[in-house]
Protein backbone atom coordinates (compact mmCIF):
# COMPACT_ATOMS: atom_id res chain seq x y z
CA UNK A 1 0.00 0.00 0.00
CA UNK A 2 1.64 3.12 -1.00
CA UNK A 3 1.04 6.54 0.01
CA UNK A 4 -0.22 7.49 -3.33
CA UNK A 5 -2.55 4.95 -3.30
CA UNK A 6 -4.12 6.24 -0.15
CA UNK A 7 -4.29 9.43 -1.88
CA UNK A 8 -6.24 8.74 -5.08
CA UNK A 9 -8.77 7.26 -2.27
CA UNK A 10 -8.28 10.41 -0.69
CA UNK A 11 -9.16 12.73 -3.73
CA UNK A 12 -12.44 10.22 -4.69
CA UNK A 13 -13.92 10.18 -1.39
CA UNK A 14 -13.44 13.95 -1.17
CA UNK A 15 -14.82 14.30 -4.49
CA UNK A 16 -17.97 12.47 -3.82
CA UNK A 17 -18.37 14.35 -0.98
CA UNK A 18 -18.31 17.99 -2.55
CA UNK A 19 -20.68 17.10 -5.50
CA UNK A 20 -22.89 15.12 -3.46
CA UNK A 21 -22.94 18.46 -1.04
CA UNK A 22 -23.52 20.60 -4.15
CA UNK A 23 -26.24 18.54 -5.84
CA UNK A 24 -28.11 18.53 -2.60
CA UNK A 25 -28.09 21.99 -2.08
CA UNK A 26 -28.72 22.48 -5.47
CA UNK A 27 -31.35 20.18 -5.85
CA UNK A 28 -33.29 21.27 -2.50
CA UNK A 29 -33.26 24.95 -4.70
CA UNK A 30 -34.72 23.40 -7.37
CA UNK A 31 -31.90 24.11 -10.04
CA UNK A 32 -30.95 20.87 -10.98
CA UNK A 33 -32.55 17.45 -10.91
CA UNK A 34 -31.14 14.77 -8.36
CA UNK A 35 -28.70 13.48 -10.47
CA UNK A 36 -25.82 15.51 -9.39
CA UNK A 37 -26.57 14.08 -5.58
CA UNK A 38 -26.68 10.37 -7.09
CA UNK A 39 -23.37 10.91 -9.24
CA UNK A 40 -22.17 12.21 -6.09
CA UNK A 41 -23.23 9.28 -4.48
CA UNK A 42 -21.79 6.70 -6.75
CA UNK A 43 -18.50 8.28 -6.54
CA UNK A 44 -18.52 8.20 -2.65
CA UNK A 45 -19.25 4.69 -3.18
CA UNK A 46 -16.16 3.66 -5.39
CA UNK A 47 -14.41 5.91 -2.68
CA UNK A 48 -15.32 3.90 0.10
CA UNK A 49 -14.60 0.61 -2.23
CA UNK A 50 -11.20 1.70 -2.90
CA UNK A 51 -10.72 2.23 1.14
CA UNK A 52 -12.09 -1.15 1.96
CA UNK A 53 -9.47 -2.58 -0.65
CA UNK A 54 -6.72 -0.50 0.76
CA UNK A 55 -7.93 -1.76 4.40
CA UNK A 56 -7.79 -5.12 3.52
CA UNK A 57 -4.04 -5.33 1.76
CA UNK A 58 -3.03 -3.39 4.98
CA UNK A 59 -5.17 -6.19 6.84
CA UNK A 60 -3.22 -9.05 4.85
CA UNK A 61 0.24 -7.65 4.78
CA UNK A 62 -0.06 -7.00 8.95
CA UNK A 63 -1.03 -10.79 9.36
CA UNK A 64 1.35 -11.93 7.04
CA UNK A 65 4.12 -10.20 8.75
CA UNK A 66 3.62 -11.45 11.79
CA UNK A 67 5.14 -14.14 13.30
CA UNK A 68 3.08 -17.07 14.79
CA UNK A 69 2.64 -18.51 18.42
CA UNK A 70 5.21 -19.96 19.65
Amino acid sequence: MSSRNVGAVGLVILLGLVVGTLGLVVGTLGLVEADLYTVGVLILFFGGVGAAALAGEYLIQYLSSRRPPA
